[in-house]
Parts: structure tokens; C-alpha cells; sequence
């Protein structure tokens, strides 16, 4: 008997990928928020999740830090990845490694090292600290998305502007920024996904001061694994809504072929 490969067989071993790493442990915290120590069904988990002050707080909390977070690389990221992606300063490739450099070394170690730099410096361990370094460790996530989508940008549209009187400040208003809305709405999810769900970085910038919704479910691991599943769950529900803005956005819109900035 002859076996005919298909296109369709090669997702075989990515699906089963999902279905043992991904599937089966979400049925698992799935079926832990909804039963008790015992294993007994109950709603309390859930229930618990949605109205605790711990969890309410941790909520305002991880959105406000979270968003802050976004905004703060946002601002510091935009312009660099419109730097490195614009032929008028004519950055050499080997300084848009460096900026994603960064992404390939653990955030934990590059954690444990900025750390050591605050304790040089003299910046105490606190929420401060842990904004900037939630800052250092996803910027590279920000810039990265937005760079890919600005040099995907058609020069002509840019040069259709330059004709019709627009300067430098107006082109990047009004045709620029607009036309990079997916870069940025796709880092935007990039940024603002891992810093409302970490822990392990605000435990070492703050100290265990800053309880986000990520501290939370780790301090509940151990004690009540049923309410840290029903949290949990809680947090991939904002992730899932997170992910569905950013894939309402993430197509490129047309005219974003070809050419790069200048």
C-alpha cells in the first residue's frame, strides 16, 4: 500500500504538539477550578476569583502596571524602531541586532543583572523598579513588530505625500503612524500579555510588594490549586481578548508592500 504525503499530514506533529503540551494541562485547570481539595465539584474557585479583594486587586493592579508598561515602551520604542527602519540615519544592521539581541538571552538572567545595576546605582527595590524593569525586559517586543511593519511601508505613499506639500512632522502623522497601526497593536499585545502575567520579574524588582495577577496564582500554587486555576483561567480569558484586538488588527493593511522608509 502506497502513502501519499499531503500538505495536511505535516500539521500532524504540531497538532499533537498542541494536544499534549496545550490542550490536556487547560482541560486540567479547567476541571481543578471547578473541584475542590477533594476533588468534589464546586463554584467556589471561580467564584472567589471574580469577587476577593486579593483577586480584585490584583486585577487593578495588573492593568494599570500592565498598561503603563505598554504605553512606556510604546513611547521610548516607536522611535527607535522608526530610527532603525528609516533610510535617512542609514543604521547599520549590526545595531538592529543589538536591539534584538536581547530577546535571545533568558529574562531571567538579564533580570538578575539589571538588578544588580539598581543596587549600584542606588534605585531601591520597589514598584518603581519593577515598571522599569518590566520596561527593559519587553521593549525588545515592541520595537521588533513595529520595525517589521514600518519597512514594509511602500515609499511611494510616502513620496505621494512629500508632493502633495506635507513636511517631515506631517508625513509621519498623518501617514506614517497610521499605516503602522498593526506593528504597533501587534507589539502593543506583545508588551502588555507577559507584563500583566509575570511574576518572577516583580518579585525581583519589587521585592514581592507589587502583587499582579501572575504573583498571585504563584502564591496560591501551593495552598489552593484550585483557586490558582480558577485565577488562572481568569488570566487567559484577558489574554484571549487581548489576543482577539490584536488579530482585528495584525493583517497588514493594502498599500504596506515592498520598499522601506526613505
Amino acid at each position: 500500500m502506497k502513502f501519499s504525503l499531503k500538505r495536511k499530514h505535516l500539521a500532524i506533529p504540531y497538532a499533537v504538539y498542541l494536544t499534549i503540551l496545550v490542550f490536556i494541562p487547560l482541560l486540567f485547570i479547567l476541571y481543578s477550578s471547578f473541584t475542590d481539595n477533594s476533588g468534589r465539584f464546586t463554584l467556589e474557585n471561580i467564584l472567589r476569583a471574580f469577587t476577593s479583594q486579593e483577586a480584585l486587586s490584583a486585577f487593578i493592579y495588573s492593568m494599570y502596571y500592565g498598561g503603563l508598561t505598554t504605553l512606556l515602551c510604546l513611547v521610548i520604542g516607536y522611535p527607535i524602531a522608526y530610527i532603525l527602519a528609516s533610510k535617512k540615519f542609514n543604521m547599520p544592521k549590526t545595531v538592529i541586532v543589538l536591539f534584538i539581541l536581547p530577546m535571545w538571552i533568558n529574562f531571567l538572567i538579564r533580570s538578575l543583572a539589571v538588578r544588580e545595576i539598581f543596587y549600584v546605582i542606588g534605585i531601591p527595590r520597589g514598584n518603581l523598579a519593577a515598571v522599569i524593569g518590566m520596561v527593559y525586559d519587553f521593549l525588545p517586543f515592541m520595537i521588533l513588530p513595529i520595525y517589521i511593519t514600518l519597512i514594509k511601508i511602500d515609499k511611494s505613499l510616502l513620496e505621494a505625500s512629500a508632493d502633495l506639500g506635507a513636511n517631515d512632522t506631517q508625513t509621519l502623522w498623518k501617514t506614517v503612524i497610521p499605516l503602522s497601526t498593526p506593528g504597533i497593536v501587534s507589539g502593543s499585545t506583545m508588551v502588555f500579555m507577559p507584563a500583566i502575567s509575570t511574576y518572577v520579574i516583580t518579585d525581583i524588582f519589587s521585592g514581592g510588594t507589587l502583587i499582579l495577577f501572575g504573583n498571585l496564582i504563584n502564591l496560591n500554587y501551593n495552598s489552593n490549586w484550585g483557586y490558582s486555576s480558577a485565577l488562572a483561567m481568569v488570566m487567559l480569558a484577558i489574554i484571549g481578548i487581548s489576543m482577539a484586538v490584536s488579530a482585528k488588527f495584525g493583517k497588514d493593511e493594502e498599500g504596506m508592500r515592498g520598499g522601506g522608509l526613505w
